[in-house]
């Protein structure tokens, strides 16, 4: 019984953050190459003890914040989000969204979505995606999850992960 109690006060100490940042990337439009934004989420799982905090996400995806926003609102109570005005460098001000989650099994649930739809094209997949993600068990997503976060901690490159994304739109019937 003491084991347990310790166990869930421990799991109330962690904070859960689905951050969004926006990078520039280039791309070759026929002979030219264009910069474009791209929205990552980046995925961090914080003590919140002390003042120190991990630097580095455990995953880090492409993906759009309104569409992890909707998701976060259908799997139902446990989120908090948060905007913030931020200054870039040479645009206006853009606001931050921060999803802090309270729930293990429904952060990584917005994990696994968020790393399998950077693999999509297609918008109509992309809510089949999103109805197989709600209906996953706990397991099934600790499972994913865990294997998202292990390669992406192992290369650091969001890319790699576009592999077992495959291999669970392969499972899910969503290719």
């Amino acid at each position: 019984m003491r084991k347990k109690r310790a166990m869930s006060e421990e799991t109330a100490k962690i904070e859960r953050n689905v951050k969004f940042r926006a990078i520039k990337v280039w791309r070759k439009v026929g002979l030219k190459s264009e910069p474009r934004v791209v929205n990552l989420a980046e995925f961090h799982p914080f003590m919140s003890l002390g003042k120190r905090k991990q630097p580095s996400p455990e995953v880090e995806a492409r993906c759009d914040p309104s569409e992890l926003q909707i998701l976060a609102k259908e799997l139902g109570e446990g989120f908090i989000l948060t905007y913030e005005e931020r200054e870039g460098k040479k645009t206006t001000p853009q606001p931050k969204l921060t999803i802090k989650v309270h729930e293990e099994d429904k952060y990584e649930k917005l994990m696994v979505y968020a790393v399998v739809r950077q693999s999509m094209r297609n918008p109509l997949r992309a809510n089949r995606l999103k109805d197989v993600v709600k209906d996953l068990g706990a397991y099934e997503a600790h499972f994913w999850a865990s294997i998202f976060k292990e390669i992406f901690s192992r290369t650091q490159n969001r890319l790699e992960l576009f592999r077992p994304a495959r291999a669970f739109k392969t499972l899910y019937h969503l290719e």
